[in-house]
């Protein structure tokens, strides 16, 4: 187990290559929120824009073990010669030039504690990696979903809505319990969940980041 010593809790993560994506994550989340401020250049509450800013500044800038590509297409249906489904960040490693099924998928909703857009963080989101057919592959049976929270909430309690909308919602997935993995409250929550897809067991990662105080009103 390796702790991130710059981090105020110094929470520690599993080794592993998601691990270090989520830990990329949450860096450069708080560096978006830090630069935000210093140069008074908010977020626009759009998804895509976040999305945006957040792979072109900070996630592909300097050495870096992966490479993040926004809007990557998703499991080619050879009976339509169509790609049925559209990533929000794609997520590679070296491992991809030997095996072009090797990579992660991180897919992002907003989040305001609205019914709306948890909803949407389902059907748009986590259904797509735990629903019959999948839209999106799980070729580590693990994924990220990444919620930018864009208006001042309670994270846990919104969370435990989402967990209780899961199984009404999913089609031919099954959910199981959301087991928080560690917080820092002012800033991010980070859950597991695991779900039953396509006859395997997947695991999602859950990082609800509160950026809902750099948000353009």
């Amino acid at each position: 187990m390796g702790g991130f010593k710059n981090e105020a809790t110094n929470i520690e993560f599993e080794s592993g290559a998601i691990n270090i994506i989520i830990a990329q994550l949450i860096k450069c989340s708080k560096l978006i929120k830090t630069n935000c401020v210093d140069t008074n250049s908010l977020l626009k509450n759009n998804e895509d824009k976040i999305t945006n800013r957040l792979i072109a500044k900070y996630l592909n800038v300097g050495p870096n073990d992966f490479r993040y590509e926004p809007q990557s297409p998703e499991n080619f249906d050879e009976s339509t010669d169509q790609y049925i489904g559209r990533t929000d960040i794609k997520v590679i490693s070296r491992d991809y030039f030997r095996d072009s099924q090797a990579y992660y998928i991180i897919e992002c909703k907003r989040i305001d504690g609205t019914a709306n857009l948890n909803k949407k963080y389902i059907n748009e989101g986590v259904a797509r990696f735990a629903s019959h057919p999948a839209k999106y592959s799980s070729y580590h049976n693990e994924n990220i979903m990444f919620g930018y929270v864009v208006q001042a909430i309670d994270i846990s309690a919104n969370t435990t809505k989402i967990e209780d909308l899961q199984n009404q919602i999913l089609k031919n997935g099954a959910a199981k319990k959301f087991f928080l993995l560690c917080c820092e409250s002012s800033n991010y929550y980070l859950y597991s969940c695991q779900y039953q897809s396509d006859e395997k067991n997947i695991e999602l990662k859950h990082l609800f980041y509160n950026f809902s105080s750099v948000i353009q009103s």
